[in-house]
C-alpha cells in the first residue's frame, strides 16, 4: 500500500527576530532520498511569522547518486496556482506532483523568491551530506547560476553562530507517496541530533543496508530541552526562544503531522541539566522531573503506535563552570533512571558509547567538535553504529 513518506523532513524553531532576508534570490535544495514512489509533495513553512511569503516559481527535479542524470524540473503548485503563497504561520503542502522516484534519485528543489521575502525560523544543519542548499542571486528556475550568495548578506544572525552551518527558508517536508511501506525511523532530541553528524552517518548506513526500505527524519532543536521550554536566554539573539518548547510538548506536532514514525530515538537531558543554573532558573528540576518527561514522550509515542529506544545523556564539557558538578550529577542521576527503565522498548546507552573509559565524567578525546559535548563525525559515526547493533543488527 502507497503512503506518503518524507524523504527529507526538519524542524525550523522560532528565533523570534528578522532572521533571514531574500529579495531576488533562489534557494536550491538537494536532499537525500532513499524511497520508491511515483509522487510528490512540498511542506511549505512559514511559522512564527506575521507576513506572508510569496515565491514566483518552485520547482522539484531528481537527481541520479549514480550516473549523476537529472529529470527536467516540474513546476510546483498550492492550490493550482504556480506562484506560490503562504500565509502568516502556516505550513501547508503542495499539490501532488507526479515525478517518479527510485531510491537512487535526490530531490532537487528549487525556489525563487523576487519580492523582499522575511523568515524568523529556517531550517539548519553542519553537515552536508543528507542535505544541502545554496542561494544565488536572480532567478535561475530554469537555468545553471555561475555564483553563490553568500550567507552572510542573507542571514548574518546565523553567519555569526561559532559553529558553521547551513539553512534552507520557506520548506520544511519534501515527501515521496511511497511504494512497499518503507520503515519511517526518527530522531528526537537537541543539538547532537540537529546538528546531523550522528544523524548523518546513520542515515548513510541504513539506506545502504536497506535501499527502498526505510527513511530517517530529524526531529532535533539545538538548545532543547524535554521538559522545559527555552529558558530566559537575554544574551543571545531572540532571547533564546530558538531553543524551542519543551521537547514533551513539541513531540507530537514535530514528529506526528501527517506521519507516525515506526521507531524513535529520544536523545534528549543534556539541556534539562544545565540550562537552569546556567541561566540562574529560580527552580532546578531533579533527575525524576527530567526522567518522567521522557517517559511521557515514550508513552505519547506507544500510544501511537511506534516503538521507542531511549537514549542515556552522553557527557558534556563545561570544564571549571561553577554550576558544572551540579549538572554532572544530575546528569548521572538521570542516566540511572534511564538504564533502569521497563517502559521504551529499547534502552540505548550513548553515554557509555561516547565516554572517555579513564573518566566516565568527560567524551573520549576526538570524539567531539572541541567542546566536550557536541559529537564530530567520529562521535557521529560511533553513535550511529550503535544504533545499528542495537536496532539493525545484520544476520
Amino acid at each position: 500500500m502507497n503512503q506518503w513518506t518524507p524523504a527529507w523532513h526538519c524542524v525550523s524553531p522560532d528565533y523570534n527576530q528578522d532572521l533571514a532576508v531574500f529579495e531576488n534570490i533562489t534557494q536550491r535544495c538537494l536532499f537525500t532520498n532513499n524511497l520508491r514512489g511515483s509522487k510528490v509533495r512540498i511542506r511549505f513553512s512559514n511559522l512564527y511569522n506575521d507576513r506572508p511569503v510569496t515565491m514566483e516559481h518552485v520547482a522539484v527535479a531528481t537527481c541520479n547518486r549514480l550516473t549523476g542524470r537529472q529529470s527536467s524540473p516540474v513546476a510546483v503548485t498550492l492550490n493550482g496556482n504556480r506562484q506560490i503563497r503562504v500565509a502568516p504561520n502556516a505550513r501547508p503542502c503542495s499539490d501532488e506532483i507526479f515525478l517518479p522516484v527510485t531510491p537512487e534519485d535526490d530531490l532537487l528543489v528549487w525556489q525563487y523568491f523576487g519580492q523582499k521575502t522575511v523568515f524568523r525560523s529556517v531550517c539548519t544543519t553542519s553537515t552536508w551530506h543528507s542535505w544541502q542548499s545554496t542561494h544565488h542571486t536572480g532567478n535561475f528556475f530554469a537555468g545553471e547560476p555561475l555564483g553563490f550568495t553568500l550567507q552572510q548578506q542573507l542571514a548574518p544572525a546565523l553567519a555569526a553562530d561559532p559553529t558553521p552551518c547551513q539553512f534552507a527558508a520557506g520548506l520544511s517536508e519534501v515527501s515521496v507517496l511511497a511504494e512497499d511501506s518503507p520503515l519511517l525511523v526518527a530522531l528526537f532530541g537537541d543539538s547532537i541530533t540537529q546538528m546531523s553528524y550522528f544523524s548523518d552517518c546513520l542515515l548513510a548506513e541504513l539506506y545502504r543496508r536497506f535501499p527502498g526500505k526505510c527513511a530517517l527524519i530529524n526531529g532535533g532543536i539545538a538548545g532543547n530541552r524535554i521538559q522545559k521550554s527555552f529558558p530566559d536566554a537575554r544574551n543571545f539573539p531572540g532571547g533564546g526562544h530558538q531553543f524551542g518548547i519543551a521537547g514533551r510538548d513539541r513531540f507530537v506536532q514535530d514528529l506526528y503531522d501527517g506521519m507516525t514514525p515506526d521507531l524513535v530515538f529520544v536523545l534528549e537531558g543534556v539541556n534539562d541539566c544545565s540550562h537552569s543554573l546556567v541561566f540562574h532558573e529560580p527552580d532546578v528540576p531533579s533527575s525524576r522531573d527530567i526522567y518522567g518527561a521522557l517517559t511521557q514522550v515514550v508513552d505519547i509515542a506507544h500510544r501511537r503506535g511506534s516503538r521507542v529506544c531511549l537514549c542515556t545523556i552522553p557527557p558534556f564539557g563545561a570544564f571549571g563552570e561553577v554550576w558544572r558538578d551540579q549538572a554532572e550529577a544530575l546528569r548521572c542521576a538521570c542516566n540511572d533512571l534511564i538504564r533502569a527503565d521497563g517502559l521504551a522498548d529499547k534502552v540505548l546507552d550513548l553515554d557509555a558509547v561516547l565516554r572517555d573509559p579513564d573518566d566516565p565524567h568527560r567524551m573520549q578525546a576526538g570524539l567531539h567538535l572541541g567542546d566536550g559535548v557536541h559529537p564530530n563525525w567520529k562521535g557521529g559515526a560511533k553513535m550511529a553504529r550503535a544504533v545499528l547493533d542495537c536496532c539493525f543488527a545484520e544476520d
